[in-house]
């Protein structure tokens, strides 16, 4: 018995030692390989690495042009927080999608972590945005949680190539000291702006809301919309309405 007991120990301290080699990026790129089909599933290349991207076609003869995905840093390119269903569902309306896959989350207090991730957070986007610029000239991001905070910041310091709309899906960032300068940011890039709050959602965010209109109105940022989203966000008929807004604001700018 003693030797059973002591062979599981070494077995499951294995099993901990092989999951803490394997980052939950690959964990993400294995799962979603296996799930997805196959023609979906691709690569992207930055430098000597690759990542994993999630590209779907318009189910129209005229296809307005590619909206690319970026998850939260805590989510996978088909996250089920309004990812995966607005990137299956923007088909039907004319639009290819694409979704990346986005490093490791970076440990919450360390700031060189956090400046590692939006290091190559941005190398990401500059080779999907050239990726899809070669098939369509219009671009739409729409970018989600820590990852749409970092976005903003990466605009507004004029670090990336602006696409034609950008829709950020509770766009926060955890510590007190990083999310302070987030609503000038918003403020500052003027690419038009879609923010979306969830009503039960981050409460930083709520915090913060008041600031970022105000912040719009003083920058003179020229097209800026809040909504806040009523329901859950696991729930079907909240990521409709998510779905709703995006297209509504889409339509408004002639998409």
């Amino acid at each position: 018995m003693p030797f059973k007991v002591s062979a599981l120990v070494v077995l499951l301290s294995l099993h901990a030692q092989i999951a803490e080699a394997v980052s939950t990026e690959e964990w993400h790129k294995s799962d979603l390989s296996w799930q997805l089909p196959a023609d979906e599933v691709s690569e992207l290349q930055v430098g000597d690495k690759s990542f994993l991207v999630l590209k779907r076609a318009a189910f129209t003869p005229k296809v307005k042009g590619t909206i690319l995905f970026i998850p939260d840093w805590s989510q996978h390119a088909a996250s089920p927080k309004n990812l995966n269903l607005l990137r299956k569902e923007f088909n039907d309306y004319g639009w290819d999608t694409l979704a990346i896959a986005v490093p490791d989350a970076p440990a919450e207090d360390n700031i060189e972590d956090l400046q590692n991730y939006k290091d190559q957070l941005q190398q990401r986007i500059e080779v999907a945005m050239d990726s899809a610029i070669i098939e369509n000239t219009t671009v739409i991001v729409i970018a989600q949680g820590s990852s749409a905070a970092l976005v903003s910041q990466l605009y507004a310091d004029k670090k990336l190539k602006e696409p034609q709309s950008l829709i950020l899906l509770e766009a926060y960032l955890p510590q007190a000291e990083q999310q302070h300068g987030l609503p000038l940011a918003i403020a500052k890039q003027q690419v038009p702006t879609l923010d979306l709050m969830q009503q039960q959602g981050n409460q930083q965010v709520a915090a913060q809301w008041k600031k970022r209109k105000q912040l719009a109105i003083q920058q003179q940022k020229l097209l800026y919309r809040q909504r806040e989203i009523s329901g859950l966000v696991a729930q079907a008929e909240t990521q409709q309405r998510v779905f709703k807004e995006i297209y509504g604001w889409l339509s408004y700018q002639g998409y």
